[in-house]
C-alpha cells in the first residue's frame, strides 16, 4: 500500500491513473435505490449492477454497482467526493479494458468461506477492500487486484486515502470457481466488523459526549476510541452495548475514569449474579451522578 498523507477533505490524491479504464464501485446497501441515485445525478450513466447474472440476482435492490468514470468531471464521481466520509464506495483504475474489470469485479461477489461454504462478501464497502488489498499486498498476492492497478480507498476513522497498488503484473485468474478466502484473511474481516462497532461508538460519543475528545485530531480520536473498545473487549464486555456502557463511564467522568475512580473499576472487576450489561448499567449510573456532583462543585 502507498502511504497517502492526503486528507479526504483535499479531494483526491494526485498523479492517479486517469489514462486507463476507471472504474466507482459503490455500495446498494450504503446508498439506498442506488440506481435511481445514478440516474438522478447523471442523465446517462454507464454503470454495471454486480448481482445481475450471479446467484445473487435477487438482491438486486441492494446491489453494488460499478460505474464508468470517464475524466474527473463526471458527475456521479463529483457526488461521491462531496461526501467521501460516509464511505459509499471506491475508486479503481486499470490498465486492462472495462469488461475485464466488471468480471473480475463479479466474480468477486461470492467467495468461498475457509470452511468451504460460498458466501456473499460485501464487496463495495472500502473498509473490506482495504482490509482485504491490505493483506494481498503484504504477501505479494495480485489475484484481488485483477486488471486494476490501483484501487483507492476513502478511510473515514482516520480522515485519510489509501492508496493500494497492485504487486506486480496482473494474474489470471481461475474465475470458473470463486475465490477462496484463507484464515488470516478472514480474520481482517473480523477486525471490519469491529472497526464498525468503534465507528458506531465515535457516532454515540459525538452525540452524547460532545466535549469527550473534543479537540482531538481524527486520528488520535480513533485510536483513542479503538482502544477503549478492545480494552471493554478484553475485560470481558464484549457485546456492543457493553462497549458503548464502558465508553459511557468515560463519558461522563474523562479518559482516566477508571484510574480516578478505582472503586468504580473494582466493581467491574468483581463477579456477580449481574449480567456485564447490568453490572455495567450501574456503573455508569454511578459515574453520571458523580459527574454532576462534581459540576455542582465546581459552579
Amino acid at each position: 500500500m502507498l502511504r497517502s498523507e492526503w486528507t479526504l477533505d483535499k479531494g483526491l490524491p494526485q498523479n492517479l491513473p486517469w489514462n486507463g479504464s476507471v472504474g466507482l464501485l459503490l455500495d446498494g446497501v450504503s446508498v439506498e435505490k442506488l440506481p435511481q441515485h445514478l440516474y438522478q445525478w447523471s442523465e446517462n450513466p454507464e454503470f454495471e449492477p454486480l448481482y445481475l447474472g450471479t446467484r445473487w440476482a435477487e438482491l438486486g435492490d441492494v446491489s453494488p454497482c460499478l460505474i464508468r468514470i470517464e475524466g474527473q468531471g463526471n458527475p456521479i464521481l463529483q457526488q461521491f467526493l462531496a461526501q467521501p466520509q460516509k464511505e459509499w464506495g471506491y475508486l479503481l483504475f486499470s490498465d486492462g479494458p472495462w469488461p475485464d474489470m466488471v468480471k473480475h469485479l463479479r466474480w468477486l461477489t461470492s467467495v468461498l468461506h475457509p470452511q468451504g461454504e460460498e458466501v456473499l462478501l460485501r464487496l463495495a464497502d472500502p473498509a473490506v477492500a482495504h482490509a482485504l488489498l491490505g493483506h494481498a499486498e503484504r504477501i505479494k498476492d495480485s489475484t484481488l487486484f485483477g486488471p486494476c492497478q490501483q484501487i483507492v480507498t476513502a478511510d473515514a476513522a482516520v480522515g485519510y486515502w489509501h492508496i493500494h497498488q497492485r504487486p506486480g503484473k496482473p494474474s489470471d485468474p481461475q474465475y470458473t470457481k470463486p475465490y477462496r478466502l484463507s484464515d488470516e484473511q478472514l480474520s481482517q474481516l473480523d477486525e471490519v466488523n469491529f472497526r464498525g462497532i468503534v465507528m458506531r461508538l465515535d457516532e454515540h460519543m459525538h452525540e452524547f459526549f460532545p466535549s469527550y475528545l473534543a479537540g482531538a485530531a481524527p486520528l488520535q480520536r480513533w485510536e483513542h476510541l479503538h482502544s477503549l473498545a478492545s480494552t471493554s473487549y478484553d475485560r470481558g464486555f464484549n457485546t456492543e452495548l457493553d462497549i458503548t456502557l464502558y465508553a459511557n463511564i468515560h463519558g461522563f467522568l474523562g479518559d482516566r475514569a477508571l484510574e480516578e475512580h478505582p472503586d468504580l473499576d473494582a466493581q467491574l472487576k468483581t463477579p456477580s449474579e449481574q449480567t456485564p450489561a447490568q453490572r455495567l448499567e450501574e456503573v455508569a449510573s454511578i459515574a453520571k451522578e458523580r459527574a454532576e456532583s462534581l459540576q455542582r462543585t465546581q459552579g
